[in-house]
């Protein structure tokens, strides 16, 4: 690899560099809990850095730490962790032309050329207790970048793979080209010689280096869980490129579920494996509920009980609570759930959103019509209440409009009311008062001050939209996640409710 180059320590006097810098700090890490990351960025102009790194343990969020480098690039960065770490830096960005050959969907052999952006990143793979030195040049990254220290093989290994797998041809073939264009078992295939093509660059990595077991034990896991879910995913993505046409799949498509087993732990695996795991079960319980045909089908989560070993379960219900917060799963965490560390871990995290539970009161919030007439959420008692929260900016919740305008219809006169709030900025009010009227909005439109939509966000810990909220005739919370009106699942739940 002649963008990488490893520094291999033989003889028993090591450099000056390494004395100075590293081997205090080796002896600083036998804390077993403390990784030491150090060296220099030649022409890095900041004199702020920021390392950004998942710490793979049970819950754990996207973490930064700033880190201060000297007029001549020299930083020294100090963590604390008791599993491994896998993060980046990236030393600025520059355009930059990439070119690369793929097979066309026709077999044919093609080249591409094309602008895009380099973001000269460096990623690092850390356990507890390393101790890293790292040199580049940030003008010059793949040329120059160096490693040193007891487990940089590992780190050597995260760049190469970065640079083989998640360059623009693969974003590319992966994004777009092999998921918009080939057909189900076509990409299928694909998907497999993906797979098989990241394995054998693992093994023949691992056999000429020194790679710790949890990281490969990490990226089978990974690689595998992708697989699956890019077969699981092609169905709505390929449609999304499609004009939205449902794609005709052959009947044998799923078979590959009945056999993959995805049984990794989340925590040391990671939010990305979580999501791998989560469209692997959603798929695979589609398919149970259409083989089914004693019509006693459980429901989801009590079908994933039977599915993942209890540990598991009880780790994807954790992970789940983040969309998904209920308090039929959030109880699963109370004082008899059999994992107390866990439950402890659980109700740590997820204590501000308790107050998104079933059967409490809705945030007294105030908003403004399209005559900029005020309107309380208190006002709206008496019917049950579904709330799309939305903004003129936001494709996804355009999209929502049509099937929101069909469910509104169909549940006309019913003990229901169906209110849009949308969180346009102050400035965007005339574009959200054109657009209400240009397309014909019916049901009750709204629009959230920045004070409504804070409160908002806070008590039912809006991250994104399109976002719906059920709330019942007294004004309390039925659903602060409910189905979307594209869903059929909407329908179930007003169904349920006898509305």
């Amino acid at each position: 690899m002649n963008f990488l180059k490893r520094t291999i320590k033989i003889t028993v006097v090591l450099s000056t560099i390494w004395i100075v810098g590293c081997q205090r700090e080796v002896k600083e890490t036998e804390k077993k809990d403390t990784i030491i990351v150090a060296g220099q960025i030649e022409h890095f102009k900041d004199t702020t850095g920021v390392f950004s790194y998942y710490n793979y343990e049970f819950l754990k969020n996207l973490q930064t730490e700033s880190v201060d480098f000297s007029a001549n690039g020299k930083f020294r960065m100090e963590l604390k962790a008791e599993s491994p770490i896998k993060g980046w830096f990236s030393f600025g960005k520059v355009p930059t032309t990439e070119e690369f050959k793929y097979i066309t969907i026709e077999g044919k052999d093609t080249t591409m050329r094309t602008g895009t952006v380099d973001f000269r990143m460096v990623h690092l793979y850390l356990l507890p207790g390393d101790s890293l030195y790292i040199e580049a040049d940030a003008e010059q990254l793949k040329e120059s970048l160096s490693f040193t220290g007891a487990n940089a093989d590992n780190t050597i290994f995260v760049n190469a793979e970065e640079r083989s797998f998640n360059d623009y041809k693969h974003k590319f073939l992966k994004n777009w080209y092999d998921v918009a264009n080939r057909k189900p078992d076509d990409y299928k295939r694909v998907a497999d010689s993906l797979y098989q093509e990241k394995l054998a660059f693992l093994d023949d990595f691992s056999s000429k280096h020194q790679l710790s077991p949890e990281l490969i034990q990490f990226y089978k896991t990974n690689y595998y869980g992708e697989m699956v879910a890019s077969k699981v995913n092609y169905p709505g993505i390929h449609a999304s490129y499609n004009d939205l046409e449902a794609t005709p799949l052959p009947d044998d498509y799923y078979d590959f579920l009945d056999t993959a087993k995805l049984e990794g732990d989340i925590g040391d695996n990671g939010i990305g494996y979580y999501y791998s795991l989560s469209a692997y079960l959603k798929a695979k319980y589609e398919v149970y509920c259409k083989r089914n045909t004693t019509g006693e089908l459980l429901d989801f989560y009590n079908w994933v009980g039977q599915e993942l070993p209890e540990k598991n379960y009880y780790q994807f219900m954790a992970y789940a609570l983040s969309r998904d917060f209920t308090k039929v799963l959030y109880d699963k965490f109370g004082a008899d759930c059999p994992y107390p560390e866990m439950a402890a871990v659980v109700r740590d995290k997820y204590r501000e959103m308790e107050g998104m539970l079933e059967g409490n009161p809705a945030p007294e919030v105030v908003f403004e019509d399209t005559e900029g007439t005020t309107i309380a959420l208190s006002e709206l008692k008496g019917k049950y209440t579904y709330i799309d929260l939305w903004a003129t900016w936001c494709g996804p919740c355009k999209k929502e409009i049509p099937s929101l305008k069909k469910v509104a219809k169909a549940y006309e006169g019913k003990n229901i009311q169906f209110v849009s709030i949308s969180i346009d900025k102050e400035e965007d009010r005339g574009k959200w008062q054109d657009f209400v009227r240009d397309n014909d909005l019916n049901g009750i439109q709204l629009i959230a001050d920045k004070n409504a939509h804070d409160k908002l966000a806070k008590a039912f810990n809006i991250k994104m939209i399109p976002r719906f909220i059920l709330l019942d005739p007294e004004g309390k919370i039925v659903d602060a996640t409910a189905p979307y009106p594209s869903d059929e699942k909407l329908l179930d739940l007003f169904d349920q409710l006898d509305i």
